[in-house]
């Protein structure tokens, strides 16, 4: 199995540098300009907001080997990016409370939605379409329909960990997957978060406490979301309601694209992140073509496919 995982992430960055090769080569100019994709900074942009969705895609994929699923994370991005900026612009509280109380929202969440799947017993993805329409619906009722200029209190040039604003968010993301990706492999806990996966009741009978296990993956996915919220808030300098809307399927998407699993026990942190930069290139070339702009949700709905079945073939063989 360790074996399909390595043949699987490689696929995977396989795909990414394929897809960057032929962008490279479709979009090349022919009159002497610039490359309008092959660029150093269309390379940060698609980074920058490839990591928002890259950061909350690792709790997704953390809830997905698990066996759950999260329908929440978007709401609780935008309901973390307007508490923060509540507290911030309108209450002048200082930017270090502000954001830990975003990610309060996502521990809180998480927290909800564990209860529910763990001791009322309600199926997640029920669960966390309920917590969605809650969390989305709190961050309407705290805004009002208007938005919080966060930009407009930050310092000139604001460097957030002492990093420019643009790095922020490729810096977390990395550093989150990198975090996770050990804490799944090197330690209990996520051995523990795979075993459930495959076959909760085995693990059960084996003496893990699935309960606790189950409600730290909603807990750290809540988190994740959050931290991605205060981030963009940051990077984007606005907290608005309808923030994230639709990032749902999107980072699902990202974390099945790396290799996890929807039946669960099988998936991966740094697979997620790729997934996420598969769709990060295809965001942005694909505005680039002309025309191509209409067909963005097909062809990232055929990718999803396409990938999908060859992970299913990979796995099959690697069976065999």
């Amino acid at each position: 199995m360790k074996r399909f995982w390595r043949l699987r992430e490689l696929s995977t960055v396989a795909i990414l540098l394929v897809e960057v090769l032929f962008f490279a080569w479709y979009l090349a100019p022919d009159d002497g300009r610039s490359h309008p994709f092959l660029s150093t900074d269309n390379a940060l942009l698609i980074l920058k907001y490839s990591s928002i969705y890259g950061i909350a895609a690792v709790g997704a994929a953390l809830v997905i080997i698990s066996g759950g699923i999260d329908l929440s994370p978007g709401a609780v991005i935008a309901l973390s990016g307007v508490v923060t900026g509540h507290l911030f612009v309108v209450s002048g509280a200082p930017l270090g409370p502000s954001v830990a109380a975003g990610l309060l929202v996502g521990l809180v969440s998480g927290l909800l939605s564990s209860l529910l799947i763990v001791v009322v017993r309600l199926p997640p993805f029920i669960s966390t379409l309920g917590m969605m329409g809650i969390v989305r619906g709190a961050a309407f009722i705290i805004t009002e329909g208007k938005y919080y200029d966060v930009s407009s209190r930050l310092p000139q040039g604001f460097a957030p960990l002492g990093l420019p604003a643009d790095w922020l968010a490729p810096v977390v993301m990395f550093t989150m997957a990198v975090v996770f990706q050990v804490l799944m492999t090197q330690f209990q806990w996520g051995r523990a978060v795979f075993s459930i996966g495959g076959n909760e009741t085995a693990a059960l009978f084996s003496g893990i406490a699935v309960g606790r296990i189950k409600t730290s993956v909603y807990v750290l996915g809540g988190l994740l979301a959050s931290v991605a919220g205060v981030v963009l808030v940051i990077v984007q300098g606005q907290g608005k309601a309808d923030l994230a809307t639709g990032y749902e399927l999107d980072i699902i998407a990202s974390a099945v694209v790396g290799g996890a699993s929807l039946a669960g026990g099988r998936g991966s942190v740094l697979g997620a992140v790729l997934g996420t930069l598969i769709f990060g290139v295809l965001r942005n070339a694909l505005p680039q073509i002309q025309g191509a702009t209409f067909y963005d949700r097909l062809i990232v709905g055929l990718v999803v496919i396409v990938i999908v079945v060859m992970d299913q073939v990979l796995l099959r063989r690697s069976h065999k």
